[in-house]
C-alpha cells in the first residue's frame, strides 16, 4: 500500500495541477478566440471546437486528488487516534465524486457531440449558460465536498495552517452553493468569477502546504 505521506503528497499536486490548468486553459480560450456570451443552444452548438472540452475533462484529476487527499486523510487519522467520524465523510465524498462527475461527462464528452434534436439539453447541460443544470450540480456538489474538507480538518491538528484553510474551503463552498440557490446566474457574474479565482487561489495555497508538509525527508526516497 502506499505509504499515506505519498498518497496525500499524490492528491496535492493532482489538485494543484488541475487548479491551475482547468482555469488557465479558459483564460487562454477567453483572450484568443473571445467567444461570445451565451444567447441559445444553436448558436452554441455551431461555434463549438473540440478544445472547449478541454476544461471539463480536466475537472476528472480534480475530482481525483480532492477524494484521493480524503482518503490519504482518513488514513492519517487512523494513524493519528481518530477524531473523525469516517461515515459522513465517505458518504458525502461519495456523493460528491457522482456529482461533479456527471458534469464533467456532459461537458467533456456529450455537449459538443449532441444533434441539433437534443438543443434543449445542451441548453440544459453546458456549463456555457450560467443557468444550466450543470452549474447547479457543480455549485452544489462543491458545497458538499466543503463540508467534508471542514469535517477532516480536525485530522491536521498538527498542522494549523492546512486546518484552517480546509475550514476556510468549508465555509466559502458552502456560502457558494448557498448563494446559487438564491441567484445560479451570480457564477458567471464579475463577482462570482473573482470568487472562482480566490477558491482556486485557496485550494491552490492549500495543497501546496499539504505537498510541502508531507514530502519525503532529505535523503529520503519519493
Amino acid at each position: 500500500m502506499r505509504p499515506v505521506d505519498a498518497t496525500l503528497r499524490l492528491a496535492a499536486w493532482l489538485v494543484i495541477a488541475a487548479s491551475l490548468l482547468g482555469p488557465g486553459w479558459v483564460f487562454v480560450d477567453a483572450v484568443v478566440r473571445r467567444p461570445a456570451p451565451w444567447t441559445d443552444a444553436a448558436t452554441w452548438l455551431a461555434g463549438y471546437r473540440w478544445f472547449q472540452a478541454g476544461p471539463p475533462l480536466l475537472g476528472f484529476p480534480l475530482l481525483f486528488g480532492f477524494v484521493l487527499f480524503v482518503a490519504g486523510a482518513r488514513r492519517l487519522d487512523e494513524q493519528r487516534g481518530g477524531r473523525v467520524d469516517p461515515t459522513p465523510v465517505l458518504v458525502l465524498t461519495s456523493i460528491y465524486g457522482a456529482l461533479v462527475a456527471f458534469n464533467y461527462v456532459a461537458n467533456g464528452v456529450w455537449v459538443g457531440q449532441a444533434s441539433p434534436s437534443e438543443l434543449g439539453a445542451v441548453s440544459a447541460l453546458s456549463m456555457a449558460n450560467p443557468r444550466s443544470l450543470c452549474w447547479a450540480i457543480e455549485l452544489v456538489a462543491y458545497g458538499i465536498l466543503g463540508v467534508v474538507t471542514w469535517l477532516v480538518a480536525p485530522t491536521f491538528r498538527e498542522e494549523r495552517g492546512i486546518a484552517f484553510l480546509l475550514r476556510a474551503n468549508g465555509v466559502a463552498s458552502v456560502a457558494c452553493a448557498a448563494v446559487a440557490v438564491v441567484d445560479l446566474a451570480w457564477v458567471q457574474t464579475p463577482v462570482g468569477l473573482a470568487f472562482y479565482a480566490g477558491w482556486n487561489l485557496l485550494v491552490v495555497v492549500l495543497m501546496a502546504l499539504v505537498a510541502r508538509r508531507f514530502r519525503p525527508p532529505r535523503g529520503a526516497a519519493a
